[in-house]
């Protein structure tokens, strides 16, 4: 018996388990549920298109709900009277249960394909997990109420709280889900887009240009939230969909350089009139690198002669692809094949020098600088976003990138709102805003912190807003990567760990 056939059996078995789960609570009790936002039930066949897919055991949360069905509570009889409040108690609980069960067919849940990393090290599903575990002492005590209405009240008020804590961790975990659900949503459309890019056919600018607004409309005050993945990824889960290798890589950096230049925007007056262009650029100007092997995107030491004429020819390439594909942005291939040029001759595929170099690709080549280093990459770890904005702001001074284009990034400070930073103290906090006036540039490293843990590692019980530029001493040392983020706060802030 194949693995996928074995592991659909196992699904199978566990759905019958799950339907055979005693109630909490007579059957006259409503039978609602409370799920949180943007949490949905997938249907039957898209849990066996993932199986089928090639799914892991870990494709499907299975392990922690079952301990819901192999250790059911007592079923309340109808002899034992349950005050009202009892009573609540016990549909809460079944209503949880039943929320949990749903989170168990979330795909993006499922964990990474199998080449990519393991279940075991994701965040939301760990999150998921405690709280499965959290709740299951609890629906066992609900489900034995004893005879006594004084009795009752005082379990039901303990219990009270105990599901009032699991709701809210449901609820985080529904927000951080819908956080990843967003990013993977738009990297998916520009993957389609680039694929279809690289075909034969005209491309219809529709979709393209949706995306683009989107970007556009997010909220400047809203986290700037960098996207990677890696040059051979196909797929962001189990059972997602899938993408020619480097479709997905190209994307995710198209969709942050975007971003970034989203916020550059704010203070370049010369783009109010049409302020889509520069967003549209950003989002395929690294269309070129679909004719390049993702092997040799994802090299980590020197190069082959082939590989680099591969990628110094990429971004004529890619004006090529979108004068032919997408001719209603045929004004944008200049840019576009101009994105690696540099101000000193020193750049590529052309070596064009100073006014050569339209505006448009001046302000693409800043911002696509800024964002490749703020993200990992093969070879390198993620640079530091202070370390990216000042090495971006050192190349300008160089006369390699414009000056003016450059000092747009400014208006992220040295870490964007969003970034998990470091004190010297050993505090952990969350930037929440910065000064961003030419008058206020020195307190570009002193911005506005949600403290979440304190110097001695204990995490508070809320948050603690701090404005440094107001403190004496205490400073931002650095921003924490990913994995160090997912271990110090994924057990209590899902939505920070992603």
């Amino acid at each position: 018996m194949t693995d996928t056939r074995s592991l659909m059996d196992r699904i199978s078995a566990f759905r019958e388990r799950l339907d055979s789960l005693p109630r909490l609570s007579p059957a006259s009790l409503p039978a609602t549920v409370a799920v949180p936002d943007q949490v949905s039930r997938q249907p039957d066949d898209a849990l066996t298109a993932r199986i089928r897919a090639g799914s892991r055991t870990q494709a499907v949360l299975e392990q922690s709900v079952r301990t819901l069905s192999e250790e059911p509570p007592s079923e309340t009889t109808s002899s034992t009277p349950l005050t009202a409040r009892a009573r609540r108690v016990l549909t809460e609980a079944r209503e949880l249960i039943d929320c949990m069960k749903r989170l168990a067919d979330e795909p993006l849940l499922a964990g990474p394909p199998a080449d990519q990393g393991s279940i075991d090290t994701d965040p939301l599903a760990i999150y998921y997990r405690e709280t499965a575990s959290m709740l299951v002492p609890a629906v066992r005590l609900a489900g034995t109420m004893p005879d006594m209405p004084s009795v009752q009240t005082r379990l039901a008020e303990g219990l009270e709280g105990i599901l009032g804590t699991v709701r809210q961790r449901l609820a985080a975990l529904g927000h951080a889900l819908g956080q990843r659900r967003r990013d993977d949503d738009q990297v998916n459309r520009l993957s389609h887009l680039l694929v279809e890019l690289d075909g034969t056919e005209v491309v219809d600018d529709t979709p393209l240009l949706e995306l683009a607004a989107e970007v556009l409309a997010d909220s400047p005050a809203m986290p700037l939230r960098f996207l990677y993945t890696p040059p051979t990824a196909t797929q962001a889960f189990l059972g997602g969909p899938v993408f020619p290798a480097p479709a997905r890589f190209i994307a995710s950096h198209g969709l942050t350089c975007a971003r970034v230049v989203a916020r550059m925007l704010r203070h370049a007056p010369e783009w109010r009139d049409r302020p889509l262009d520069p967003i549209l650029v950003a989002l395929v100007h690294d269309v070129g690198m679909m004719r390049i092997p993702a092997v040799a995107l994802s090299e980590t030491g020197r190069l082959t002669e082939e590989h680099r004429r591969a990628i110094e020819t990429h971004p004529r390439v890619g004006a090529e692809i979108i004068s032919i594909r997408l001719p209603s942005l045929s004004h944008l291939t200049e840019a576009i094949a101009a994105h690696h040029e540099r101000l000193d001759g020193t750049g590529y595929p052309s070596g064009l020098k100073g006014e050569q170099i339209q505006p448009l690709a001046r302000l693409l080549a800043a911002a696509d600088m800024y964002a490749a280093m703020c993200c990992p990459r093969p070879h390198r770890i993620a640079f530091d976003p202070r370390t990216a904005l000042t090495d971006t702001l050192l190349h300008a001074e160089q006369n390699i990138l414009d000056r003016f284009a450059a000092e747009k990034l400014l208006v992220m400070c040295f870490y964007p709102v969003g970034s998990v930073v470091e004190m010297s103290d050993g505090a952990i906090g969350i930037v929440a805003a910065n000064r961003q006036g030419r008058g206020e540039l020195h307190l570009a490293s002193r911005p506005v912190l949600n403290l979440l843990i304190d110097p001695q590692g204990r995490l508070l019980p809320v948050p603690l807003p701090i404005d440094l530029a107001e403190c004496e001493g205490g400073t931002v040392v650095r921003t924490l990567r990913l994995d160090e983020r997912a271990r110090r706060l994924g057990r209590h802030y899902p939505e920070w760990a992603i």
